[in-house]
């Protein structure tokens, strides 16, 4: 972490002293490629914009991948409605519901994409990148307030911070706190509701959707789900074969 920071720094310096035309760059409503466009040949511009393509394309992929698999995780534990659908894997293995699933899902997230916004900026890609780092970091945020929640009570593994866990727990959780409310505000002034020249399209929808999500999970788990949800299920190895999990009474 700390080495990508410093090369990410580097990065950005990078890009601070390449955009030495001003009036291009404003022009371009603050666009990154209008830095390498004016400080690059036309063929050396290109070629950024090439790199930078294929990589953010690997970059989808991985998440492809990554959210895939936590959609089959949480699946395969019963913790997510219709989870006998999601949990299935084809002959190789592959969860392929829910890879289709959850692709579906972000694909309706950033369907207000299709809309021009009035503000002239994607408000669209900034709410999503919004909306996945909320989620990111409120993942962390759950278990490291339940480690502080627990104290001494909790039996900690191979690698531990020892005594150190309460001062970087609570760093931990203010800086989250933080970065949660910088990332709900509203991204230009006609997304601020009360504003003159208030328009929805250039609304920052990115506390709607996660707090439409945590809405939805609390009603499900006080509703529902607390009643027999019991934790991940765990199969056991046979020596001729693996045995099915375990029955748990719930919703499919």
């Amino acid at each position: 972490m700390f080495y990508s920071a410093v090369g990410g720094w580097i990065l950005l310096l990078a890009f601070l002293f390449a955009a030495t035309d001003v009036e291009a760059v404003n022009a371009a409503g603050g666009f990154s490629g209008a830095i390498f466009e004016s400080a690059l040949t036309p063929v050396f511009f290109k070629i950024v914009i090439i790199i930078s393509t294929i990589g953010q394309f690997f970059c989808g992929m991985s998440c492809v991948t990554s959210m895939s698999r936590m959609a089959y995780a949480f699946s395969r534990d019963r913790a997510v409605p219709g989870w006998r659908l999601w949990s299935k894997v084809d002959r190789n293995g592959t969860p392929v519901n829910a890879i289709i699933g959850a692709t579906l899902a972000g694909l309706v997230l950033t369907l207000p994409a299709l809309y021009e916004s009035s503000a002239g900026i994607p408000i669209a890609f900034y709410a999503v990148v919004s909306v996945a780092v909320l989620g990111l970091y409120l993942s962390f945020l759950i278990p490291i307030a339940l480690r502080l929640r627990m104290g001494d009570r909790f039996v900690p593994g191979p690698w531990t911070l020892g005594r150190k866990y309460k001062l970087l727990g609570w760093i931990a959780v203010i800086e989250i706190a933080v970065i949660a409310v910088y990332f709900v505000l509203p991204i230009v002034p006609a997304g601020v509701p009360g504003n003159d020249g208030f328009t929805w399209s250039a609304v920052n929808y990115a506390p709607l959707a996660v707090g439409g999500v945590l809405l939805v999970v609390a009603v499900w788990w006080y509703a529902s789900a607390r009643t027999w949800f019991t934790g991940p299920v765990r199969t056991v190895e046979e020596p001729a074969a693996r045995s099915e999990p375990a029955a748990v009474d719930g919703p499919e």
